[in-house]
């Protein structure tokens, strides 16, 4: 049996569309607009300042991003963490943020600890602090596709790992991102978990589904990482910086709502062809319902008796 998944969309698009204005403005329209207006604007202030500036900015928009979600997850109610997890518990979510943060952390401030250390205007240090979202990517694409061949060989996790116990072969780094990201930033709590979990196991069409998913987000990752990495090398110095940091976003954008049509696509395939059987089980039984009500009536109506 199929379970269904207790979240829609429906009833939670302003809310989606508040989530990621909140996520889109500050490295897009905040962070692009103080690097700019800093470098070309204010030509007299020291250049490490107005490196440091947008992503201190930046920074700090990325930690009260950070302590609401760990808020969420620590609370007495186990309504956003993972299931049968300790109080203070993260999620895999939450831990592969970390790490994701400390990668560019350490980017950013070793390229402003480096000064003009080759005396070339800072060209460097502006290509470099462009970098974050590539690295992201390959951060993130290399996690999938690890997690990939975990579960292709079938190996098994030896401790617990967000909602699944030990002994649970790993799955696709898009089921990991998909129920934490649902649960606690959509809010759809430990009923979704639940029910994520019980769809996985039950089916596997949606097995297969997230499967693809990963495959497809793990090679666009591959490709937009080192597709921006040559844009931020070989582009003029005064493009690389919005490049690399906005560039990003409208590609992800377009990833994204194939997905969502694509979702929607093979879930549909999978409800249709689950009426069929149902349907095709109902007639089978309707008709062998028939055959017996014949079969007890034939002794009363056999001249015989």
């Amino acid at each position: 049996m199929v379970v269904e998944l207790p979240y829609s969309l429906h009833g939670r698009y302003l809310a989606i569309a508040i989530a990621w204005t909140i996520i889109t403005i500050p490295p897009i329209f905040i962070n692009l607009g103080l690097f700019y207006g800093l470098w070309y604007g204010q030509p007299q202030m020291d250049r490490i300042a107005v490196l440091t500036i947008p992503t201190a900015v930046l920074g700090i928009f990325t930690i009260i991003a950070i302590v609401e979600r760990v808020w969420k997850l620590i609370q007495p109610s186990p309504q956003f963490r993972p299931l049968k997890s300790q109080r203070y518990a993260l999620d895999i979510f939450q831990w592969g943020y970390f790490g994701a943060l400390i990668l560019i952390s350490a980017l950013i401030s070793s390229t402003l600890a480096m000064g003009d250390a080759d005396d070339d205007g800072h060209k460097l240090q502006i290509r470099l602090i462009s970098m974050p979202a590539p690295i992201l990517m390959y951060f993130l694409a290399i996690l999938t596709l690890l997690s990939l061949i975990l579960n292709w060989l079938k190996v098994r996790l030896p401790f617990r790992f967000g909602s699944l116990d030990a002994g649970n072969v790993i799955r696709p780094a898009i089921y990991y991102i998909v129920e934490d990201v649902v649960a606690v930033d959509g809010n759809g709590g430990i009923e979704y978990r639940q029910a994520f979990t019980a769809r996985y196991d039950s089916s596997p069409v949606f097995q297969k589904l997230i499967w693809t998913l990963s495959v497809v987000w793990m090679l666009a990752f591959f490709v937009f990482a080192a597709a921006f990495t040559t844009l931020v090398f070989m582009l003029p110095i005064a493009a690389v910086y919005a490049v690399g940091w906005a560039g990003p976003f409208p590609l992800a954008g377009l990833i994204t709502v194939w997905t969502i049509f694509y979702v929607k696509s093979v879930l549909k395939k999978e409800r249709e062809a689950k009426e069929d059987d149902e349907s095709g089980a109902a007639n089978g039984q309707h008709t062998g319902n028939s055959r017996r009500t014949e079969d007890e009536r034939t002794p009363l109506l056999d001249s015989g008796v």
